[in-house]
């Protein structure tokens, strides 16, 4: 059975579709979703295109007009993805700013180290490369970093790099990032669960964890 011998239930970064939202309503099974929303159900979540916006914004801050994005080629094909939701507001506040963001300057790659370096040098042999790039996630933050480094391009002098997360190594790597508080979306979920099972017949809350950037050094 889906209950079997569970009392609730937390899922993290996984899109659940209406189907299977309405068998968990049916078998009144609490749940709470990190990251990917459902109306139906309890959903702790950030602001992924006020964060794309605070990247956007901090670049132009620092005096760049010609930026690009790097995400990740892995996006659901019928659904929302947080990569997607953060391009989406990365350009909208560039166009805000009369900058527009050519194709040109969207790469979605894999997460592999060869795959970066190789749209980074792509990126760089344009004749009018970019002097920053916001990196979706803090992993391919890092992967930029270290393309950058084998092509010898200087970070931050050459090319500025933000990147999304605020994971443990984005803080040795001296990251300029936008932080997600990963474990303040575990205590609300915890919160919410143990609330909703002492009141099963609560509403289904949807909750925003505020977003912030962590200055460092590669931007």
């Amino acid at each position: 059975p889906l209950t079997g011998n569970l009392d609730g239930l937390i899922i993290l970064s996984l899109q659940i579709d209406d189907e299977e939202a309405q068998r968990l309503v049916d078998h009144n099974l609490p749940t709470v979703l990190i990251e990917f929303p459902h109306p139906n159900l309890n959903c702790v979540e950030i602001d992924n295109i006020e964060g794309g916006r605070m990247a956007a914004a901090y670049l132009l801050k620092k005096g760049h007009r010609r930026v690009a994005f790097l995400g990740d080629s892995d996006l659901p094909e019928y659904s929302i993805h947080p990569v997607s939701l953060r391009l989406s507001g990365f350009r909208q506040r560039l166009n805000e700013e009369g900058i527009d963001l050519p194709d040109v300057l969207v790469r979605l790659a894999p997460y592999t180290q060869e795959q970066t370096r190789t749209v980074e040098k792509e990126l760089l042999s344009l004749p009018e490369p970019p002097t920053a790039i916001f990196a979706a996630t803090d992993f391919q933050a890092l992967g930029v970093l270290k393309a950058a480094h084998y092509l010898n391009v200087r970070v931050p002098e050459d090319l500025a790099v933000i990147g999304f997360d605020d994971l443990d190594m984005a803080e040795y790597a001296e990251l300029t990032t936008i932080c997600q508080h990963l474990d303040e979306s575990g205590r609300l979920s915890v919160e919410i669960l143990l609330s909703q099972l002492e009141s099963s017949s609560s509403l289904p809350r949807h909750v925003q964890i505020p977003l912030n950037i962590v200055e460092r050094l590669t931007a």
